[in-house]
Parts: C-alpha cells; structure tokens; sequence
C-alpha cells in the first residue's frame, strides 16, 4: 500500500519536475516509510511507500534488468509466487523480492494484456523510457484508486486528488451539476469526481498514453456465467474460495490483523485467518447506542475463537471532532457518515498491527441487504397480473409500517427503475422540492446503469452488478482513502479473483431464497461460525446520525454552519433547507441522509474550492 503521484508531458517544452516533491508530500501518510523518484525529459514520477513485502529491499521505483522500464505501484499482488516462478523459467532477473516486480517482467513478455494475469489489489503506473509509453492500470473492482487529469500540455496523475491538486499546473475547480445526484445516491459514478477535469480511472481499465494523446481500453469486464450446479456444490465453492482467498492474503512480512464488525463476513474471514495465524489481533469499534453497538457480537466471536481481541466505543463528540480532517482525507465529500468511525478504527488498530483483513463486498456479490430483496419481491410481484397487483399495490397504501410504503413505492416501479433507486439517501421528489426542479439532474447514474443493463439477466443480477460498479465502488473508495490516512493497509479477501468469478456462476434467484438475503453465503458460513452471529439481523457499520444531529454538542454544531452556508449550496431554496432543519431537530421528521450529505459538502468546498485546500497537516 502506498501513494503515487506523476506527470507525463506532451509538450516536452513545458517539461516542469519541480513540484514533484509538494505532490509526494501531501500524499506521505500513504506511504511514510520511504520515497522514491524517476525524471527524464518526458516523465516525473514521485512514490511514497508503506512497506508490507520485502520490507529491506522492495524500495520504488522498479525496474527491469536494463533500468530502461520504469514501475510504481500501489497495493498487492497475491499470486506474485505463482507468477515470479514463471517469469524465472523464461530467463527473466529479479532485483527484489517484492510481489509487484512481476508486473515489470510480465509486460516485457506480454505487453498491455499482462494485467489480466494479476490477481490482486492495484493501482500502478510503468513507463518504458525507450517508447516513452505510460501505462496506467486498475484492479478489477476498484480497491485501489487512481486519478488523472489531462490538458494539452500535461497529463497529471496520482493516488489521491490532493496530489493532482498539488501540482502548480492545477487551478481547481468544482465540476458543475453534480448535487444532484451526489444528494440522490451519496457518489458520483462513471468516472466524475467533484473537481472539474480530474477524473478516476476505471476498474478493470488500462490507459495507454503516448505523445499522441491517451488511450483506454477494458481488459476486464464483469459477466454473468451462471451454471446449473446443486445448492451443495454451490455451498462447496463458496467455503473453498473463501479460504483460497483469506489465505492468499494473510502473505506479510509485517504484523496483520483483521477488522471484526460482528457480521458474517468479517467474522468468517477472521476465524479463516486466526486458523492460518493463531491469535490473530482482531479490532472492533462501537458506539454508546445498543442498537448500532456491534461489539457483544465482536467479543462473542472473538472469545468463541481465540482472538487476541480489541474494542473501542466512538461517541457524537468524536465524531464531531474529526469530521473535518476525515472529510480532507476523503478529497470528496463523505458518501458515508461511517467514513469517520472507519479512519478511527484503523487509526487504533495502527498501534497493533499494519495490515487488516475485512470482509467488504460480499454483500455486493451475494446479495447481502435487505433493500436487495426487493427485487425478489418485485419478480414474483409481476408473476401475478395487472387485477392482482393492483389490489395488492391498493392494500399495502394503509398499512402503515415504514417498510410496507417502501416494499409498496418499489413493487410499483419497473425493473429498471428498481434497479437504478436501490441504493438512493434520499428520494428524488425531496431533491426537487429543496431545490424547486421538477427533477433531478441523475443523467450520469443513468448512463452507467445504461452500460450494466442486460434485458437477458434477471433483475437481481442486473441490481448485483450495478452495485458492484457503482455502491461497491464507493464503499472501497472510502475503505482506502480511511485507512491510508492512518497508513494502514486493508485488504479485501472477499473480492480476490476467484471469489468474483465464483459468484458471478451462481444465479441471482439463488443467492436470495426462503425470504434470507445472502442465502447460500450464509448457508456456508454457518459451517464454520456460529448460527447467533450468521443469522442475527445486520447492523451494518451504522451509526446513528439521526439523534447525533439532534445534539449541539456533537455533529449538530454543524447544522447553524450548514444554514449561514447556505449561499454555496447552488439552487436551495433556503427557507425550505431551515423547514428540513427545524423538523430534524423537532424530531417530527428524520432527514439524516440529506442533512448529513450537505454538511459533508459544504465543509469540502470550504477546504477544497473557497480556501487553499492543500495543508499537509
């Protein structure tokens, strides 16, 4: 795990290495342990490292026997052995024994289309200094992050935006028209990020820039292969590709540890890896509120099997208190308001260890929330024809559960609707009344949903897929961006090669069965972990902003910044912004999602757009 940051010119006249130094430095928490730098007349590259693998010798830049290849990366390979015991056999010479040096050789033996061998979490940039070409790359579902940002002159890139912003080329400025959907679904997705012309690398995607410009390409694209196998030969492929997978990441040669929620991913993973590394160190964070406190389940798990176990509760003062420097550390404004809990779990865990292991993207593969259900309701819902579902959708108007309007508002839209709204904050008709539209700007969010919709998969597939490109990606965007500020690394045993193509085999009405989100991960789970922690219902990493706004001692401090900001936040009808506020705090109404996403916003543009935003500290 480490930070990147570089240029490439176009216009070797404008050649310009000097500020190479301010970009690695406010990208250094990334990677404190030691620098590296590479110049000619065409390229600069500055890298930041956090030593994981080959801790003595595995110093960046790489390069190859002739010195004439050039490589940073972020991140880790896990089938580095695999692949360095073949590269040997072809004559090829190793410096070091870090994991990334087999992305040196391999694209000496199979140039761009190296990268689809990698089985890993990554980020890199390799320059050939004889081509003068620069290869960008991504890991297959975001993990690991990079940005660009590209003029006639220049093309800019790094870890971190912070590291473009740094660049004395830069003059920052907000993209436009992005509220809308940022307040819709928490993110921006297809690429857009909230600074005009920076923009993150795809997924699965590898650029190629030459003088001539940039090219991109997809060397991996996620598909639906579903086979026809039994519900025990599926169980059986789940619990095999979880251990590969736990045990292809524990490979450190620094203390490793794991982040234990008291869900079932997390403490699946845990108990794999505490089998592989007796004693494991596990790390738990919790809050005053019962409801939202998973650490009796973290204990239980962590008592059940050994593990040397720490936990900490985190209150609305903390949070409060570090919210600004999180929001900083994010470069964007926050998706979710656990972004805070998640840095100050790494942040103690650091004192331990240096790796985690946690159990993100299960959910995403395998059908993990509730709001994911929907879309099992909603196919037998259409089974049923035009007079019945009328009368269903006309019964469940007066009943007047929470949950009975949601089931209603969804069964009454098409699949494809349901798929786009899955994962929204907040409903599109409160958007255009707050900011007196008839709707919302989401043209973007339908783009990319235009790119995953296939008329031949099931919705469930088709909403398992968009997730994974665009909630998924928000969620491993954060993971990072919160451990790296404590220069921690995480890593992702749920999202290793073999478990994404695992689960793209199994079919989507299987995954969700008998009323059970995540059906047959469980089913597997529940050999190895108790019943009590596979079958309580989930918690997820939430933490309860509603009544923490409610407080003028913690995060409610916020909400008078928020109405005398008012003027920043383009097109809000003020007066009906102070009414949201008014019913939060009277407890008549929860607008948590929405008063909580514009108070991220406005304290980023306050540190990003209005003022110098570049502070290292």
């Amino acid at each position: 795990m480490c930070g990147i940051v570089g240029k490439y010119y176009f216009n070797i006249n404008q050649y310009d290495s000097s500020d190479l130094s301010r970009m690695m430095k406010v990208i250094s928490h990334r990677g404190p342990d030691s620098s590296g730098t590479f110049t000619d007349d065409v390229m600069a590259i500055g890298f930041q490292r956090l030593s994981i693998i080959d801790v003595n010798t595995g110093d960046q830049p790489l390069y190859n026997e002739t010195g004439k290849i050039v490589l940073v990366a972020n991140g880790e390979i896990y089938n580095f052995k695999e692949l360095r015991a073949t590269l040997q056999s072809m004559g090829h010479v190793f410096r070091t024994k870090t994991d990334c040096e087999v992305i040196i050789h391999l694209y000496e033996e199979y140039g761009n289309s190296s990268v689809k061998k990698l089985n890993g979490m990554f980020a890199f940039c390799l320059y050939d200094s004889v081509k003068k070409i620069l290869l960008m790359a991504r890991d297959r579902m975001g993990i690991k992050p990079l940005y660009f940002y590209q003029n006639d002159d220049v093309l800019i890139f790094s870890s971190e935006i912070k590291g473009i912003l740094a660049s004395r080329r830069m003059s920052v400025k907000p993209e436009a028209n992005v509220l809308d959907e940022y307040l819709c679904f928490g993110s921006l997705c297809n690429g857009r990020t909230f600074f005009s012309k920076i923009v993150s690398l795809e997924p699965g995607c590898l650029v190629e820039v030459t003088n001539r410009g940039i090219h991109s390409q997809r060397y991996w694209i996620p598909e639906i292969v579903e086979s026809t196998l039994s519900e025990a030969q599926y169980i059986e492929k789940i619990e095999s590709s979880v251990n590969n997978s736990v045990q292809r990441q524990m490979m450190s040669d620094v203390p490793l540890g794991s982040l234990l929620s008291g869900g079932v991913d997390s403490s699946w993973v845990s108990v794999v890896a505490n089998k592989l590394a007796p004693g494991i160190k596990t790390f738990t964070i919790g809050f005053p509120d019962p409801a939202h406190n998973e650490i009796p389940y973290a204990r239980f798990t962590a008592g059940s099997y050994g593990f040397d176990h720490h936990d900490f509760v985190s209150d609305n003062k903390e949070y409060a208190d570090s919210l600004e420097q999180t929001i900083w550390h994010h470069d964007e404004p926050l998706t979710f308001p656990s972004s805070v809990q998640n840095r100050l779990v790494c942040r103690y865990a650091r004192e331990f260890v240096k790796v985690v292991l946690t159990g993100e993207g299960a959910d995403e593969l395998f059908g993990g929330y509730p709001r994911q259900y929907l879309s099992k309701l909603q196919n037998q819902f259409l089974l049923l024809g035009g007079v019945n579902q009328r009368v269903i959708l006309m019964a469940l108007k007066f009943l007047p559960f929470r949950k009975i309007k949601t089931l209603r508002r969804f069964l009454a839209l098409s699949p494809y609707e349901l798929v786009l709204w899955n994962a929204a904050f907040t409903e599109k008709e409160r958007i255009a009344w707050l900011f007196d539209k008839d709707e919302p700007d989401i043209s973007i969010r339908l783009e990319q949903l235009n790119k995953v919709w296939n008329k031949n998969l099931d919705t469930i597939d088709n909403l398992l897929l968009f997730d994974q490109q665009t909630y998924l990606r928000s969620i491993l965007n954060m993971k990072d961006k919160m451990s790296m500020a404590e220069s921690m690394e995480l890593r992702v045993p749920t999202l290793d090669n073999e478990m994404i193509s695992m689960a793209h085999e199994i079919p989507g009405d299987v995954k969700l069965r008998r009323l059970q989100t995540k059906y047959l991960f469980k089913k597997a789970a529940v050999r190895h972990i108790p019943r009590k922690i596979v079958y309580k219902k989930k918690i997820g990493f939430t933490i309860p902003v509603d009544k923490w706004l409610r407080d003028k001692n913690g995060v409610g401090s916020f909400l008078d910044m928020l109405i005398d900001s008012s003027d920043k936040i383009e097109g809000i009808n003020k007066s009906k912004l102070e009414k949201v506020i008014c019913e939060h705090k009277s407890g008549t109404q929860n607008h948590q999602n929405i008063l909580g996403h514009l108070i991220y916003y406005v304290i980023w543009r306050q540190q990003y757009i209005d003022t110098k935003p570049l502070s290292v500290n």
